[in-house]
């Protein structure tokens, strides 16, 4: 027994902050909630991460500068409003998915006799995944890869179960192994290599080219088993069939000319235009309800605005969607609309107007060219490459919603006070995934589940390698390091967990129900996914504590430390 001195200090010593003052453009936008609400809007003005989601409308600061956000009535009913905002803009991309892009995907699958896994994996992946990878060429300025890597890995977990047991739950069928199983250890590889990566906190150039390299090894890999599938005669089972939206055969033959549609011998140049250009036939708005109606009225501008800056591809129509009147109009307006777009807030007006001039020139040319070698009555033969500027146009319409829909979903989740972890692989997984949601169902809906289930499997190898690799390299060339410092955070780990035990799971069950993607099958998935996001909650509300939780604070690390003074001895 060692004598107590009676001087002894035994509380504990912090070590000092290496700065007093924390600037307050540092400060996480959830501070919010810590400022009186009359200095909430000067908070918010001066927080950059308060408008690191914006879009084309800033809500933060709608939300705190424009409604007051002391006037609790008021404020409730603008969160209604942009809740209603949200809903409506979910509508016009499920219009958009369903009467236009899903159509294109099958007429380019099709054309390119793609069969329903290869066309799965890589067309229908990569219109629905450009979306999410290219949003962080752009919006992404932040250092910190934490939440990144989570809505990456979260995302995966959301496709992988709950889509793919949706895509089951509408109908069973059976699997093909040649292309779903290595696609299945492929995501297992991934799962537990990124984890790799970003368990030791740096990444360089020769783990970004790795995983460049792992997906074109991927993407090698299935091409080589479609050319074994080919040689062995075994294509045509897995061969894409045209079908209607009530999923009944469509002779494409008999629609490849106007004078086998709907008996009528010759189709003058304002009918063809009509076919085209109109939303719906006039028996659909006859039996349908009033709420039917209704979102049949409302439709029509979005899909005059669609029609006039892309073309319509769809096996059904006459000539296949073609009409040269249109496609001109369509070639010149879109790149102008594209140029607006994805140029409007990066360069000055005077350079703006250059390209805008430049863009007119050119696209005048080609109307001229196109005028001259295709005709009204035939469709061209360069009718696939416009399908696939119809596929990635959509999909660009598609990702300006989306980026509205997903900037509106922060701004509550800030309001909410909901933590990023959380959000990014819940809320903002589903709603970054919700264009997914709509083709895969719609497919499925058609007859195409195994093009719908090969999605599934397929994005999120995708949306993880080619992902990573992109953010990688932007955080390298903008810190112009060979070297970059990542972590996967509060739930990154708990992801890829969750991940490899789903890949795993339905790689188990596909072997045991030989092929068979039953009900069972689904059910196990689902359960998964509710277990994950069962586990999430409790993580949100602190009654568990976070796998892998690097005790951050709203992504900024803590630098104290905390010593006792006998142990400082």
């Amino acid at each position: 027994m060692y004598p107590v001195e009676p001087f002894q200090n035994l509380t504990p010593r912090y070590e000092a902050h290496q700065n007093i003052f924390v600037s307050l453009r540092a400060q996480p936008c959830s501070n919010v909630h810590s400022v009186l609400d009359d200095e909430r809007c000067l908070f918010v003005r001066e927080t950059e991460e308060c408008r690191e989601s914006m879009h084309y409308i800033d809500y933060m600061h709608f939300m705190y500068c424009i409604v007051d956000s002391s006037n609790l009535v008021l404020f409730t009913s603008t969160i209604i409003a942009l809740l209603l905002f949200v809903v409506c803009l979910g509508t016009v991309i499920h219009q958009l998915c369903v009467n236009r892009y899903v159509d294109s995907v099958l007429y380019v699958a099709k054309a390119w006799r793609l069969n329903e896994y290869i066309a799965g994996v890589t067309l229908l992946t990569y219109g629905n995944g450009m979306a999410q990878v290219l949003s962080e060429l752009k919006h992404h300025k932040s250092g910190d890869t934490e939440l990144i890597y989570n809505q990456y890995l979260g995302t995966a977990v959301y496709q992988v179960s709950f889509l793919a047991a949706l895509v089951i739950w509408l109908g069973p069928f059976a699997i093909y192994p040649e292309v779903i199983v290595p696609n299945i250890v492929s995501l297992l590889i991934v799962s537990v290599l990124v984890e790799v990566f970003m368990y030791d906190e740096q990444v360089g150039i020769f783990q970004t080219i790795v995983l460049g390299v792992l997906y074109v090894a991927f993407l090698g890999a299935l091409y080589t088993v479609a050319l074994m599938m080919d040689r062995e005669g075994n294509r045509s089972r897995s061969q894409i069939a045209i079908r209607d939206v009530g999923g009944k055969l469509v002779d494409i033959k008999l629609t490849e000319t106007m004078s086998n549609v709907e008996g009528v011998p010759s189709v003058s140049w304002l009918d063809g235009i009509w076919r085209t250009v109109r939303t719906f036939p006039t028996e659909h708005f006859r039996n349908a309800s009033w709420y039917g109606k209704l979102y049949l009225i409302c439709s029509i501008p979005v899909e005059v605005v669609a029609v006039l800056l892309l073309p319509k591809v769809n096996y059904a129509l006459p000539l296949h969607g073609w009409n040269k009147t249109l496609f001109v109009i369509n070639l010149n307006l879109f790149p102008l609309f594209l140029i607006w777009t994805a140029l409007v807030d990066m360069l000055s007006s005077t350079h703006l107007g250059c390209i805008f001039l430049g863009s007119i020139v050119t696209t005048s040319c080609m109307s001229v060219f196109v005028c001259g070698i295709s005709n009204d009555d035939r469709k061209p033969s360069f009718f696939n490459c416009i399908g696939l500027l119809t596929i990635f146009g959509t999909s660009y319409l598609i990702m300006l919603l989306s980026y509205e829909l997903i900037a509106i979903l922060e701004t509550l989740s800030i309001i909410a006070n909901i933590s990023s972890a959380s959000f990014v692989i819940t809320i903002l997984s589903w709603g970054s995934c919700w264009i997914d949601l709509v083709t895969l169902r719609t497919l499925a809906m058609r007859g195409y589940p195994r093009l719908a289930f090969a999605a599934c499997i397929g994005a999120p190898v995708f949306n993880i390698l080619v992902g990573l690799c992109t953010v990688f390299c932007i955080q390298m060339i903008r810190t112009g390091s060979a070297t970059i410092r990542v972590r996967d955070g509060t739930s990154g780990p708990t992801c890829a967990v969750y991940l490899f035990t789903i890949s795993l799971t339905l790689l188990l069950s596909v072997l045991f129900t030989r092929f068979q993607a039953r009900k069972s099958l689904a059910l196990s998935l689902t359960v998964l996914y509710v277990t994950f996001i069962t586990y999430v909650v409790f993580c949100e509300l602190e009654i568990t504590h976070g796998y892998g939780t690097d005790h951050n604070d709203e992504g900024e690390y803590f630098q104290d430390r905390i010593l006792h003074h006998g142990a400082s001895k």
